[in-house]
């Protein structure tokens, strides 16, 4: 029972410490991995200004990216900062480091062998610095030449760029001498010792470091003589409290630093001023480091630092000056990174998972060797640049090709996707091919290609006009016997009168008479004369003339009316005088018909002619 007991309790022990060191393992590679954005994004601008040789335009921009990649986490040999097989140690190994040191992009030779000894290390090639570049040199041997070694002379130990006027830029180069052989673990010699004491010589009253012996101090060479002189302590003369007090005392209201007091603050000296403040033991972030009078968090170094930072990545020499992006950069990640160079790059820390600095597709359509049966293809993606931790896509600088043709202007490219709708997409292969960059401006591509294979559809062309089809039917009866053409009447003349009277011809349905009979003839009615107007009575003649004319005008309907009516009325009298029948009033029809008919001729006659 006892056993038991003793048993289950060591199993619920064993879980537990499991339990707490999975938890411990994902928490460290949580924290090994959380680089803020500030970092990432600075990375990724460096990533984007590597050459396909492997480094970064020029031997002194390669050795300040190795060192600002290296304090953020990155390894300069990984697969992601290498191009076409060639990383930045091979570049700098491939470069001539003598005549790049003496060349009109450099100003300082002492301080270009400095820091390419400190960059050696930074990559883990420290065996190298002896066999460096092609030809091969020894970089310390070459930076120990710029050093003053003369008995007697006030400037015995400094280092200089100038071999005649050995106190220019004095300070400013010795401070970097003495880190570089620090770094390099070359500090058992005179040398060293040497240069360590003359620099701590030229501290001044205020505190403060000058670049060279009669010049004011100013921050930025105050920031690198600190860091020089804390990296090993050997009983140096010297007052780091005055020189922390300095730099407090010319701080902005920012939190930044200026090069020179009064300035506006400068990238490069409140980064080597955050490397001091972390030489001395302290935190940059602190309140105490807080600029007055609101001594907030948002007046730091580090914010005043991050404030200068660019959107694509790269962080500015000061808030209108923008020279010398690569090597600001640089400086200021080391700084963030809380990286001092009293002990970097000889410790350079845990390494990190290499940051993805180019931008990556999630989706991508049409899929490489699609098929469509239509002219209509639709291509799109979606992809990412891990904004914030990525300074983010830059949808104007990407770029759609649809056979070798920029259609980029009538796709839609947003930060996140890009759609373009293709129509009357002829048959055959087609190849597409989009390309991302961020605002850093790394490229990210993709190339493929699909093929359209729609039916031929013959083109229509025009319709034929129908004809109509008659086909002969049964011949039906009509429903009406056909009736023949009545003669119409017509007129006939004789000598003994001019005017013709009509004849009337019988009707083919009458019966005929028994005797022609007499033409009848008559003598024409004379129209009622008008009375002609009088000579000069002017219009009167003419209006009653219109006015009788428009009468009988207007009578016109009424005569052919009754003209109508008396015609049938006639033809109903012979109809009837034909058949022999004898109407009322006494005689035969046709003889009533001759009485009605002279009856009518003497109504007709003018009573002028009685």
């Amino acid at each position: 029972m006892q056993m038991s007991r003793r048993i289950r309790l060591g199993v619920a022990a064993a879980a537990l410490i499991a339990v707490s060191f999975a938890a411990s393992v994902t928490a460290a590679r949580r924290a090994a991995d959380d680089r803020p954005g500030r970092v990432t994004r600075g990375l990724d601008y460096l990533h984007s200004r590597q050459g396909d040789k492997g480094g970064f335009a020029t031997p002194a921009n390669t050795a300040w990216a190795v060192l600002g990649a290296v304090a953020s986490g990155e390894r300069m040999g990984s697969s992601a900062w290498t191009r076409k097989g060639k990383n930045p140690f091979d570049f700098l190994q491939a470069t001539n480091h003598e005549s790049a040191a003496t060349s009109a992009a450099v100003d300082n030779a002492p301080v270009y062998y400095a820091r390419m000894i400190l960059a050696y290390v930074a990559v883990g090639r420290r065996e190298r610095v002896f066999v460096a570049g092609t030809p091969q040199v020894d970089l310390l041997a070459k930076l120990y030449a710029y050093q003053d070694m003369t008995d007697g002379s006030p400037t015995r130990g400094s280092f200089s760029p100038s071999s005649s006027t050995r106190g220019f830029d004095a300070v400013h180069t010795t401070s970097w001498a003495v880190l570089a052989m620090y770094n390099f673990n070359a500090t058992d010699g005179e040398r060293y010792r040497l240069a360590r004491t003359w620099l701590a010589t030229q501290q001044r009253a205020g505190g403060g470091f000058p670049a060279e012996p009669g010049k004011s101090p100013d921050c930025l060479d105050t920031a690198l003589a600190i860091q020089a002189l804390t990296a090993r302590a050997d009983g140096l003369t010297w007052d780091p409290a005055a020189a922390r007090q300095f730099l407090r005392d010319h701080q902005n209201a920012d939190g930044g630093f200026p090069r020179s007091a009064g300035g506006r603050t400068n990238a490069e000296a409140t980064a080597a001023a955050i490397q001091a403040i972390l030489a001395l033991g302290e935190r940059p972030d602190d309140r105490s480091w807080a600029a007055a009078p609101t001594y907030a968090a948002t007046n730091t170094p580090i914010a005043a630092l991050t404030a200068l930072q660019l959107k694509n990545g790269a962080y500015k020499l000061t808030v209108h000056e923008r020279s010398r992006p690569l090597a600001v950069t640089s400086w200021a990640l080391t700084a963030l990174r809380r990286k001092s160079f009293a002990a970097y790059p000889r410790n350079i820390g845990t390494a990190e998972k290499p940051f993805v600095s180019r931008p990556q597709f999630r989706t991508v359509s049409p899929k490489n060797g699609a098929r469509f049966t239509s002219h209509v293809v639709l291509i799109r993606s979606t992809y990412t640049d891990r904004y914030p931790k990525g300074t983010g896509i830059a949808p104007a600088a990407c770029r759609l090709y649809v056979d070798g043709v920029n259609r980029s202007k009538p796709a839609t490219i947003g930060k996140y996707g890009l759609h373009l709708l293709l129509k009357n997409v002829p048959n055959g292969s087609h190849t597409y091919k989009i390309e991302l960059r961020d605002q850093a401006g790394n490229v990210k591509a993709v190339e493929r290609k699909f093929t359209v294979a729609a039916p031929t559809v013959p083109r229509p062309g025009p319709a034929p006009t129908p004809r109509p089809t008659y086909r002969p039917g049964p011949v039906l009866p009509t429903s009406r016997p056909p009736r023949t053409s009545t003669p119409r009447p017509y007129y006939t003349a004789t000598p003994s009168s001019p005017t013709p009277y009509p004849s009337y011809a019988p009707s083919p349905y009458l019966s005929p008479l028994p005797s022609a009979g007499p033409i009848v003839t008559g003598s024409p009615v004379p129209s009622p004369s008008v009375s002609a107007s009088p000579a000069g009575a002017g219009g009167g003649g003419g209006s009653a003339a219109g006015f009788v004319g428009g009468t009988l005008l207007a009578m016109l309907p009424i005569g052919v009316v009754v003209s109508y009516l008396l015609l049938h009325h006639r033809e109903a009298l012979l109809g009837g005088a034909s058949r022999g029948e004898v109407l009322p009033g006494g005689g035969s029809a046709w003889e009533r018909f001759k009485r009605t008919l002279a009856r009518s001729k003497d109504l007709a006659r003018p009573s002028s002619r009685e």
